[in-house]
C-alpha cells in the first residue's frame, strides 16, 4: 500500500469518527447522556449548552429543538457515511474508484456544510455563540481540506498515465525500427544469394 493512501485512509479515518461523535453529542447530549454497557456517555451537556440556550432565547419548543438537533445529527452521519464510502473508494479501489471518491467526499463537504449553517443560523440568532457551532465549523474546514486534498491527487496519476503511455509508445517505435531494419538486411541477403 502506498504511503499517500495510507495518508489519506488515516486522514479520513479522523474525520469520520470526528462526525459520528458529533452526531452522538446533539443526538444523546439534550437528552442528559445515553446508558451503554453499564457506562453512561455524552451525560455533560457542555458542547450543547449554548445551542439550547440559543433555542430559548429565539422562543422555539422542546419538540422543536429536538428536530433541530435531529437535523443536525442527520447531517453529520450522512457526511460520515458518504465519507466513508469515499474512504474506500479512494484506498481499496482502481483508478475509475479513485476517481469517483471525490463527488463523495465533495457530498460529505456539503452535509457538514448544510450543518454547519444551521448551527450558525441558530447560535447568531439567539445570541449564543458556543462550542457546537466552533465544532461544526472545524469539520467543515477539515472536509473541504479534504476535498481539496483528493482534487491534487486525481491529477498526479493522469499524468503518470500519460507518461506510461508515452513510454510504451517508444518503446513500439523502437521495436518497429529494428525489425524494419533486420527485414531489410534479409531482404538484402537474399537478393545477393539470388544474384550469385
Amino acid at each position: 500500500m502506498k504511503t499517500s493512501r495510507l495518508f489519506y485512509t488515516s486522514m479520513m479515518l479522523f474525520w469520520i469518527s470526528f462526525l459520528a461523535l458529533l452526531a452522538l453529542v446533539v443526538t444523546y447530549a439534550p437528552q442528559g447522556g445515553v446508558e451503554l454497557a453499564g457506562l453512561t456517555l455524552f451525560v455533560d451537556t457542555g458542547l450543547v449548552d449554548a445551542a439550547m440556550t440559543a433555542m430559548d432565547g429565539i422562543g422555539l419548543s422542546l419538540m422543536a429543538q429536538s428536530v433541530v438537533f435531529g437535523v443536525l445529527g442527520g447531517f453529520n452521519v450522512a457526511s460520515a457515511g458518504l465519507l466513508l464510502f469515499a474512504m474506500m473508494f479512494c484506498v481499496l479501489g482502481e483508478e475509475r474508484e479513485q476517481r469517483e471518491a471525490r463527488p463523495l467526499a465533495e457530498g460529505a463537504a456539503a452535509c457538514t456544510a448544510a450543518a454547519a449553517a444551521l448551527s450558525v443560523a441558530v447560535s447568531f440568532a439567539g445570541g449564543q455563540a458556543g462550542a457546537l457551532m466552533v465544532l461544526q465549523l472545524t469539520a467543515l474546514g477539515g472536509l473541504l481540506l479534504t476535498v481539496t486534498s483528493l482534487a491534487q491527487s486525481a491529477i498526479a496519476p493522469a499524468d503518470t498515465k500519460a507518461g506510461d503511455v508515452a513510454a510504451l509508445d517508444d518503446v513500439i517505435a523502437d521495436h518497429a525500427a529494428n525489425h524494419a531494419a533486420f527485414s531489410a538486411q534479409l531482404a538484402s541477403f537474399s537478393r545477393r544469394g539470388s544474384a550469385s
